[in-house]
């Protein structure tokens, strides 16, 4: 069982990167490049049809949604980049000290008497 969950966990995270890459979108521009030179094939020479293909005169319906998903894709990269800087553009924090008369000096003694209560054992005990 535990190794079905490691491959399975492993295609997971393969086909994730694939996808957080833009993977989708070279799949997608293959096929649409394909079907484009099969159909341009049926009228015309092979050469015509890979040079209508690849000249970007001739875009077929899937190029322009690629196009499109792909344009939409930048700018929704774009909003996020503005929202992670405007993280970073927050007011400063100000910061309230007292003046000296209202404020007590603590000195050192004076912090570890307040984190100790009970008086040190008397006399000290020695090291082994």
């Amino acid at each position: 069982m535990p190794k079905i969950f490691l491959r399975f966990s492993r295609w997971l995270l393969i086909g994730a990167l694939f996808l957080a890459i833009g993977g989708h979108w070279a799949v997608l521009q293959t096929v649409a490049w394909a079907s484009m030179i099969v159909d341009y094939s049926r009228t015309s020479a092979l050469s015509v049809a890979v040079e209508k293909t690849f000249d970007g005169q001739h875009p077929c319906r899937i190029c322009t949604e690629i196009q499109k998903g792909r344009q939409s894709e930048k700018t929704h990269e774009a909003l996020q980049l503005v929202k992670k800087i405007e993280l970073f553009d927050q007011a400063a924090v100000a910061y309230v000290y007292p003046s000296a008369a209202e404020s007590r000096v603590l000195t050192v003694s004076d912090f570890f008497r307040e984190a100790r209560p009970h008086a040190p054992a008397v006399p000290p005990p020695r090291a082994a």
